[in-house]
């Protein structure tokens, strides 16, 4: 019999972790993100500005990362932008009667109330291919879109600094004005890293933002969408494999090594059988608060929630064993204990 409980509970075990794995790859705990109307779109490298469309060149260095926050789902940030534009952009300006640092914005900054905004020069400064150049520099927290934590602690994120085409006039949607990132200029400073977290590296990337409404400015009655540029310079971190490890998974490995090392006791110590899974349930129970404290309220479980359920389930079902086992032997005539402990260890 304990040879049979013993493969039992490696077959758990075993078919456990494989529903975990199979389960976190298909999605199934996925949950359906909510349909704004709208649409974020990447522009590849490839594809030109159409003719007619106003192209503004866009450049960024972030200097300062700081207070990844992963509870607000934000991160605070320092940077200098610098803009280009042909006269005819200028020409559009003076006709809306609005400064550069009115037009382009940073789109996801949260907080505005402690947000800073500052251009560098009292004046756009003249080039002398005869465009227009001012430099801005942006200080704030800035929100964090798509942030996923399934794969916790295993996870990737991506921390996106967006700047964009103000939405005040529709002279300045993307069929109109099109932003265009300076990549070769483009970059980060040395103060970028955060602790609990590895740089992987930056990219700026271009895209246009579909919003499902056309903010009054067509027909009224008339549903319709608006398309404006955005630039994004993205920073992606991600957690240390090893420390998370370390860290989170060891821990586990050593309780759930105890629950499944229960079994090779002598049948006859059926007290200390039943004490070590109910002992190691609640030992899971503060392991995964512990971790679950450094995370935000999420409506999906993560693949260490995943991990956890499989241990509850490896470990219940010990218990729920030894239960039977000890109700078998306490059952049995005192006359025939030594054969039923025998037959229970085998």
């Amino acid at each position: 019999m304990g040879k049979i409980i013993k493969k039992i509970s490696i077959a758990v075990a075993l078919l456990s972790f494989v529903a975990v794995v199979l389960a976190n790859r298909s999605g199934k705990f996925s949950v359906k993100p909510f349909d704004y109307g709208g649409e974020l779109i990447p522009v590849s490298e490839s594809t030109a500005v159409p003719s007619g469309v106003t192209s503004v060149r866009v450049g960024m260095f972030i200097e300062n990362v700081y207070d990844l926050n992963v509870a607000t789902q934000s991160i605070a940030a320092e940077l200098v932008a610098w803009v280009s534009w042909p006269q005819a952009f200028q020409k559009l300006l003076e006709e809306e009667d609005l400064s550069i640092e009115q037009v382009i914005t940073p789109i996801n900054r949260v907080n505005s109330w402690d947000a800073v905004t500052k251009t560098l020069h009292s004046k756009p400064v003249l080039m002398p291919n005869g465009d227009y150049n001012q430099m801005l520099r942006f200080a704030g927290r800035f929100y964090i879109d798509g942030m996923n934590l399934h794969r916790y602690p295993f996870e990737r994120i991506t921390v996106p600094i967006v700047l964009g085409l103000n939405i005040i006039s529709d002279s300045f949607g993307s069929n109109k004005v099109r932003l265009v990132g300076d990549k070769t200029h483009s970059g980060v400073g040395p103060y970028i890293d955060n602790i609990g977290f590895v740089t992987n590296g930056f990219a700026l990337r271009e895209y246009l933002q579909r919003y499902g409404t056309g903010f009054g400015f067509h027909d009224a009655g008339k549903k319709s969408s608006t398309e404006f540029s955005q630039v994004r310079l993205e920073i992606e971190y991600h957690k240390s494999a090893f420390a998370s490890i370390i860290q989170l998974i060891i821990p586990l490995v050593i309780v759930m090594m105890m629950v499944l090392l229960a079994p090779t006791l002598e049948a006859s110590l059926w007290e200390v059988r039943i004490a070590i899974p109910s002992t190691a349930l609640l030992t899971l129970v503060f392991l995964q608060q512990g971790y679950r404290q450094s995370l935000p309220i999420l409506p999906y479980i993560t693949y260490l929630d995943q991990v956890y359920g499989a241990c509850y389930l490896v470990t219940l079902g010990l218990f729920w064993l030894f239960v039977w086992a000890s109700n078998k032997l306490n059952h049995t005539p005192e006359s025939e204990r030594g054969a039923m402990i025998a037959r229970l260890n085998k």
